[in-house]
């Protein structure tokens, strides 16, 4: 019985002294930035800043506001949380909305969140406007200092606060701001539900199609890619963007699912001539990248 209670006592200080000399590690790592109020957000994000440090040799994090700075490339975002530095890995360094056309481009941005995605896209070259959603406040507000930032090199050129859905209406979100990244018509769903910060914020959405037909009106000889990541909304978007046949409009998809599998959104891109790929990045949720194929 002692041994037993010997080896435990080992194994769990062997673990105790590991996660000390890990944290050690990421102090020493993390005191060439030289932060004191955003300190303990960085040890936290401290993976996604190595990998940003190891991409962009001129990264540099400020203490700013209720978080940190993040800049590197003439670009400077500003994140709140873990979950937001983890956006700006998955977008800077993973690459996910990596993507070429020849063509000038259009490109819509439904579920802004705090403006990253939107910022990388701004940074292609035959990507000549933005146009943006964003239906929770708070976030919207994050978004815009994000974008006023960046105002050099910024291609939003319209910004809405309200979402997209199949028909215009008022929502009531679930909303933590510490995931802001989660919120949606998910709801309870989403992994931000079970916290103790949860609040609930009434948000606006309209038509997705109106919206598309008049962008598409607004730049009638532009491809146009639709970046797609509204926690849940994309089902709906879909089905709506199917009825009413304004898919034609759309040359290409981004876009994250959630909860529901791939499966109905492959089926509407397959009736309406496009070619995808697609990976389940999770047992809930996944990435589809969709092109109309040329006939």
């Amino acid at each position: 019985m002692k041994k037993t209670i010997y080896k435990l006592f080992t194994k769990l200080g062997y673990r105790i002294e590991n996660k000390k000399k890990d944290q050690k590690r990421r102090l020493l790592f993390l005191s060439k930035f030289n932060i004191e109020k955003g300190l303990q957000l960085a040890v936290k994000g401290f993976p996604f800043i190595q990998s940003l440090n190891g991409l962009y040799d001129d990264l540099k994090l400020i203490d700013y506001k209720d978080g940190i700075l993040l800049e590197f490339e003439n670009l400077k975002i500003y994140v709140e949380t873990f979950e937001e530095i983890l956006i700006v890995n998955e977008i800077f360094v993973k690459m996910d909305y990596n993507f070429f056309f020849n063509e000038k481009i259009v490109l819509i941005d439904i579920g802004t969140n705090i403006g990253i995605a939107s910022l990388f896209f701004s940074r292609i070259n035959n990507i000549e406007k933005i146009y943006a959603f964003e239906p929770v406040e708070d976030t919207y507000k994050q978004a815009l200092l994000n974008f006023t930032l960046n105002k050099d090199i910024l291609k939003v050129s319209d910004f809405k606060n309200y979402g997209l859905g199949k028909n215009e209406r008022k929502e009531v979100f679930l909303f933590n701001k510490n995931v802001k990244g989660n919120t949606g018509v998910r709801g309870k769903m989403s992994s931000s539900f079970d916290s103790s910060q949860v609040v609930e914020k009434e948000v606006l959405i309209k038509n997705a199609s109106s919206e598309i037909e008049r962008i598409k009106k607004e730049n009638p000889f532009s491809k146009i890619v639709v970046k797609m990541d509204c926690e849940g909304a994309e089902y709906e978007i879909f089905e709506d963007l199917e009825q009413s046949n304004c898919i034609q409009n759309i040359d290409c998809f981004l876009l994250e699912w959630h909860d529901k599998g791939s499966k109905p959104i492959n089926k509407v891109l397959e009736e309406n001539g496009f070619g995808y790929f697609s990976q389940n990045l999770s047992h809930n949720t996944g990435m589809i990248y969709a092109y109309k194929n040329k006939i």
